[in-house]
């Protein structure tokens, strides 16, 4: 990987990477061990082997140039053996839909992200590998990556896939709209909505809420809400398993809470709205409130999306009551039992998931680094004070749990709550009639 550094990223000396063995952690194809890109001569070429891999990153996607650097690199240098082919998909959303058909009749791409029900389904039909035994023997990789990032993926004994993102996060904010309404970062739920109702009062939205697809920054707050109230709700936001009995205090408190903050406290759109409408709220200075996380960083300074100098009014906090949103994606999948194709594939995952990968991921789409080897410079930090606040926070927190997409059963996430967070907000359903519909759409995966 170092023939690629000198160009599109000369910035990778901003950031150490501790060493590795035989500076194991320079190239995303090796861990101590010579690049496998050059084999061993024989009489005859071998043929290319070509591994199928779907991504979402594309298009106007804030990983679309991180990713299209990782898969030009990897080709690039296993070129002659193994090459990447691609099949970009528009959106995260299409491509979990499109991936849970292809795991229902075993037909899913070589190289997968679990995301959404992918990774349950690729176990369940068997199309999913076991990759225990290949980070096993490479010690090195092993280490960089680190045993938490891969314990995350690991069901019954076995390990499925390897992450790429350390999914921690607090909430961005305007600083200008915040000073503007006399108020402050809230250090307790009861500030927070206090908060609010003072943006409202300057004529700004106060959130960038949504109960589409996902209702990605609706959940993270419902997640913090519960999450930091006490010992016992936090380990049900830390839950191992897909949390099947949401019937407790304070999940129906919080749910009251975001039933207000849809209604009073969001845009006309919340309601059926999609991710990419209210981030652009937020990027052109229309909401006051972005839960959510490092990796959308660089939209603040693409003057395509936001205006000139919007970066310089973006602070960033953790939620009230001490809390931050903390675990790992989804990982990059093994899913074929061809033999020559495993060996590709196994390299692409080191590719793009080694402590170099995580460095240029860093820089490139400010992607927090998922292993111990990674550390960021006083140069970096000076460059880049967003994110390295948002990784200060995460040693100051005293609650950390885990996203919505990873607690509950898929079709609560996706079909689930976009139909019953409308039903609240009309008041169609009351908040318990909401947890009992909840828990049955979470015992259907039983």
């Amino acid at each position: 990987m170092k023939k690629f550094l000198s160009g599109a990223l000369a910035l990778a000396l901003l950031l150490s990477t501790a060493a590795c063995g035989n500076d194991a952690a320079s190239d995303p194809g090796s861990s101590g061990e010579p690049s496998q890109a050059s084999s061993q001569e024989t009489s005859e070429p071998k043929e290319v082997v070509e591994i199928t891999y779907p991504t979402y990153r594309v298009g106007t996607n804030v990983l679309a140039e991180t990713e299209a650097y990782m898969i030009d690199s990897f080709n690039e240098e296993f070129d002659g053996k193994y090459k990447l082919v691609v099949e970009e998909l528009p959106s995260d959303v299409s491509y979990q839909e499109k991936m849970a058909v292809l795991a229902t009749t075993n037909d899913l791409p070589d190289l997968v992200e679990g995301k959404g029900p992918v990774m349950n389904l690729a176990i369940k039909n068997g199309q999913a590998q076991d990759l225990t035994s290949y980070i096993e023997a490479d010690p090195d990789y092993k280490a960089e990556v680190g045993e938490a990032a891969f314990a995350s993926n690991t069901i019954d004994g076995k390990i499925y896939g390897v992450p790429d993102l350390n999914q921690c996060f607090g909430y961005f904010y305007n600083t200008e709209m915040f000073e503007q309404a006399g108020i402050t970062p809230a250090e307790t739920w009861d500030e927070w909505m206090s908060n609010l109702e003072a943006l409202k009062g300057i004529g700004v939205t106060p959130l960038t809420f949504f109960t589409g697809e996902n209702s990605w920054t609706t959940q993270n707050v419902l997640v913090s809400i519960v999450g930091t109230q006490n010992e016992e709700s936090n380990a049900l936001m830390n839950s191992d398993d897909k949390i099947k009995d949401w019937n407790t205090p304070e999940i129906k408190e919080a749910l009251e809470m975001v039933k207000i903050m849809l209604r009073d406290y969001s845009s006309s759109d919340a309601i059926g709205g999609v991710y990419a409408n209210v981030a652009n709220y937020f990027l052109q200075e229309k909401a006051a409130i972005m839960p959510n996380g490092a990796w959308m960083i660089p939209d603040f300074s693409d003057t395509e999306k936001a205006g000139e100098g919007f970066a310089d009014k973006v602070g960033v906090a953790m939620y009230p009551g001490s809390g931050m949103v903390a675990n790992y994606d989804y990982g990059f999948m093994m899913c074929t039992d061809d033999p020559a194709k495993q060996e590709g594939v196994w390299e692409a995952i080191k590719w793009f998931t080694n402590a170099e990968a995580q460095r240029i991921k860093l820089e490139m789409g400010g992607n927090i680094p998922v292993g111990p080897k990674v550390e960021l410079t006083e140069v970096y930090r000076e460059e880049n004070p967003l994110t390295a606040q948002i990784v200060d926070l995460m040693g100051e927190a005293e609650y950390t749990y885990k996203t919505m997409n990873k607690l509950a059963y898929e079709n609560l996430t996706y079909d689930g709550f976009s139909s019953l967070y409308p039903a609240l907000v009309y008041d169609q359903i009351t908040v318990d009639e909401m947890i009992q519909q909840m828990n049955d759409i979470s015992a259907k995966n039983e």
